[in-house]
């Protein structure tokens, strides 16, 4: 059962029994400001909820819950006028429990009120089924215990995981324990390092689930929590995706420890790692150099993980993840607005091989990196920044998702035809337990992984400055050319060359289509059948047309959006609009192909650059062109432009009307995207 449930749903099922009197059994739709999302109504039913209730002397509940769904902004809770606390900032369905301070409740008539304070922005939330207790939260919570042990089902030992607990009202559940050495708990979900926990619950109807991560199968129970209910359930989870030769890597982690915002602390991070299986996790907090090591063995996971010391150095103008950084090293300076200088700073105090530009199309001090300001993302060009300074950039970050999910595809194919070589990346950026979790979004490298506790940090380092990683966001797509070349690799030889792809995940993620990418361009379309069976999803073979000029190639498998609540897909950090299509995504890593057979890769500006170095003038590039694609005309179009050529000029477009079909385009389109013609 994968617990899958529109939003139409879960409202539905939210009329139950009142236990308690002055409760309230429905949902209210607030919204401060303009509408967020098309799934909400039009209008609102209110900008805040006012609930009144009658107390007598005798009957004064010591705490009381409500649900809350899609809670991104500040949402204040009082009675009588003075404050119980907020909503958590959280996007799922939840039920969560608050103490009533001790003299805030009066007898006869009351006000609960739920009101948005802080900066007002745009929220559409629902909120209410409100329910009062007469135990204190911690008491009321921990009325059942319920005993889950989780194994692997392949070996029949304990193992590892996040625990989900949702309740009949189909929400994250808030559950009575507390984080400790080996669990990290939230709302409805308990990651434990051992596999073995007692949960506690109020009395009442429950599914439980355990997972690890994308790699692994989803198991589930239905329980019924009772006072004296002490039978154990137990749970077997599998791996269902095969990536033997690849390590999981979330190069983009943070801790409430160090950071200062989110939620996790630094033992519950240590938790969750092991609870989302990432092998080579990168401490990035802001601007500190973390080691994770020292309480990872205090821990006692150490056979789990290979930490790394990282940092994110946060700059005026980017945002950039660093790493491996040497025990001891200076911080790098992070004050500067020149990337050349930062990243000078960088290499100089750290010797970092890998430096990543964090969340290109993400606003931050008042600064979009690939802003059509300072970035053309068809041509690669980072003319508001100084050069592309990074040797990787984030294309999937599950913490910060985009509205349209193949915009940093597409810078990232705009940087590599200009023949700047940089690894795509998936990471998390998660500062929380449980709301934008760690590993959801992943690289896998492709080095030895046959002990996650002893991985060789210098060769997987190697390896993802070459290229040789895949990304990873509920799929995990690879590929080979002619068996031999894999990402990262040159594939060279004189027979004609084949792409076998292999899209994998687990059965409760659904894969919809592959697209093949040749430089940038979407080449062909591949629908996916069965995209719901876990495993191998799907596997074929791609021919390349013979062509005499070299070329990368990229496979992008997409997928729907996961509802479930032990692994949702978040909505977009920054949205671009109303609506919004959630989606899963696994993609491989650049194949070069060595097309000319000349032992060597030319990308597409450096064809442009020979062209413009060897034809004199503009009607014999035009006429030569017709030998090239769209990726090198393209190119050529930005050095004319640079060289002082006017590409709106009536000699040009007349040169251009007599000219093949993608040398107009190539023209059009750099026009569009630098002047907005």
């Amino acid at each position: 059962m994968f617990l899958r449930r529109s939003l139409l749903t879960i409202l539905l099922t939210l009329w139950f029994t009142c236990r308690t009197c002055n409760g309230n059994d429905n949902l209210t739709h607030l919204r401060n400001g303009d509408r967020e999302w098309a799934s909400f109504p039009a209008e609102a039913d209110a900008t805040s909820l006012t609930h009144s209730f009658t107390l007598s002397d005798d009957k004064f509940p010591q705490s009381f819950s409500l649900q809350q769904i899609d809670v991104k902004q500040q949402w204040t809770i009082a009675i009588n006028g003075k404050s119980v606390g907020r909503l958590i900032r959280n996007e799922n369905h939840q039920t969560i429990v608050f103490d009533l301070p001790p003299g805030i409740l009066q007898s006869g008539d009351n006000t609960l009120t739920v009101t948005q304070t802080g900066n007002i922005s745009a929220d559409d939330i629902y909120v209410g089924a409100i329910r009062f207790h007469s135990m204190k939260r911690a008491d009321y919570l921990s009325q059942c215990t319920v005993p889950v042990r989780v194994i692997n089902k392949e070996t029949n030992q304990l193992t590892p995981c996040r625990i989900t607990v949702i309740n009949s009202a189909g929400s994250l559940m808030s559950i009575g324990n507390t984080s400790t050495d080996t669990t990290a708990v939230r709302v409805g979900v308990i990651y434990t390092s051992n596999g073995d926990v007692k949960l506690k619950l109020p009395p009442g109807s429950y599914t439980i689930c355990a997972g690890r991560g994308v790699e692994w199968s989803l198991e589930s129970v239905q329980v019924v929590a009772t006072t004296d209910s002490s039978d154990t359930n137990q749970l077997s989870i599998r791996r269902e995706v095969d990536t033997r030769g690849f390590v999981s890597c979330d190069t983009h982690v943070h801790t409430f420890t160090h950071s200062r915002h989110g939620d996790a602390t630094l033992d519950e991070r240590m938790v969750t790692i092991v609870g989302e299986g990432i092998e080579l996790p990168i401490a990035t907090d802001h601007n500190l150099h973390i080691d994770y090591a020292p309480r990872m063995q205090e821990l006692n996971l150490q056979r789990y993980f290979t930490p790394v010391i990282g940092n994110e150095v946060t700059t005026p103008t980017g945002h950039f993840n660093i790493f491996p950084v040497p025990r001891g090293s200076p911080l790098p300076d992070h004050t500067s607005k020149s990337w050349a200088d930062t990243i000078d700073s960088i290499k100089t105090q750290t010797g970092a091989k890998i430096i990543i530009l964090n969340h290109a199309r993400d606003i931050h001090g008042g600064v979009t990196p690939f802003s059509p300001e300072r970035h053309i993302s068809l041509t690669g060009n980072s003319f508001g920044n100084g050069s592309f300074p990074a040797n990787a950039m984030e294309l999937i970050n599950s913490g910060a998702t985009q509205t349209d999910v193949m915009q940093l595809y597409r810078d990232w194919f705009g940087l590599l035809n200009r023949g700047i070589s940089v690894t795509g990346i998936g990471c998390s950026d998660s500062h929380d337990v449980a709301r934008h979790f760690i590993g959801q979004g992943r690289t896998y490298i492709r080095t030895k992984d046959d002990n996650p506790g002893a991985i060789n940090v210098e060769n997987a380092i190697a390896a993802l400055a070459k290229g040789q990683a895949n990304v990873s966001y509920g799929l995990f797509t690879t590929m080979r050319v002619n068996d031999a070349f894999r990402s990262g690799d040159m594939a060279i030889g004189t027979e004609p060359f084949i792409a076998k792809i292999t899209v994998q995940g687990p059965g409760w993620v659904t894969a919809r289509q592959l697209d093949f990418y040749l430089n940038g361009h979407l080449t062909k379309t591949i629908r996916i059948p069965r995209g719901q069976r876990g495993g191998i999803k799907w596997t074929g073979r791609v021919r390349l047309d013979q062509r005499n000029k070299d070329a990368f190639i990229v496979a992008v498998a997409s997928g729907d959006g996961v509802d479930s609540l032990h692994w949702p897909t978040a909505k977009p950090y920054q949205p671009q609009g109303m609506n919004f299509q959630p989606y899963t995504i696994g993609s491989t890593g650049v194949i070069r192909i060595d097309f000319d057979g000349d032992g060597k890769y030319s990308s597409a500006r450096d064809y442009a650059l020979r062209i413009v170095k060897v034809h004199v003038t503009t009607d014999q590039i035009i006429q030569v062109l017709s030998d090239y694609d769209l990726s090198v005309v393209i190119q050529v179009a930005e050095l004319l432009d640079d060289n002082g050529t006017d590409l709106s000029s009536d000699p040009l477009l007349t040169l251009l009307q007599d000219a093949d079909a993608h040398v107009r385009l190539g023209f059009n389109l750099y026009r569009r995207s630098k002047f907005g013609q």
